[in-house]
């Protein structure tokens, strides 16, 4: 039960941390604000995190499209399909859309930030281009990064086009062999 409650109080000052850093942005907003939110003292965040920082990067990694790669990739069939449609339901969510472009301005401070955004662009991209395309070529990689690219895309400034039919054209794009 004890810890039980100790998980549910972490995921409560991480839920209040996220809303609070996505408005504020994680520079400007404070513990002090973070603890109202959570309605908790600043000893319990600091039980929890040893810093600010600690905060902000777990809060941060959470932002990150990296658990949806990963699950996707488990997936059998349809990898590219699965990454579209997560991804693009993970940033509906006002709060994880600001925290994610937060995070990405972040990248420069924080090593750690930036090793995760570097891996989802090298090392899960050459995997996705594994699975979705069989083939880890120079140009197939650049597909899967142009698709990855085309999500963003759609995040930062979502078009006058629904979801479902931006996703698929992304994928028939990535698909679409130059035959010569």
């Amino acid at each position: 039960m004890r810890q039980r409650n100790k998980e549910v109080t972490k995921e409560k000052i991480l839920q209040a941390a996220a809303e609070v850093f996505a408005e504020e942005n994680f520079f400007k907003a404070s513990v002090d604000q973070v603890c109202k939110k959570a309605g908790v003292s600043k000893g319990i965040i600091f039980w929890y995190f040893k810093s600010k920082d600690q905060l902000i990067l777990e809060v941060a990694k959470k932002s990150l499209p990296l658990d949806i790669v990963e699950s996707c990739l488990e997936e059998k069939e349809n990898t590219l399909e699965c990454i579209g449609n997560k991804y693009l339901e993970k940033y509906d969510d006002p709060v994880m859309k600001k925290l994610f472009l937060h995070t990405i301005s972040a990248m420069n401070i924080y090593k750690e930030l930036g090793d995760d955004i570097r891996e989802l662009c090298d090392s899960l991209v050459k995997k996705i281009s594994k699975r979705a395309l069989n083939s880890e070529s120079n140009e197939d990689i650049i597909r899967i990064r142009s698709f990855m690219g085309g999500l963003l895309c759609y995040v930062v400034n979502p078009p006058n086009i629904d979801k479902k039919t931006y996703v698929n054209t992304l994928i028939k794009i990535v698909l679409a062999k130059e035959t010569k």
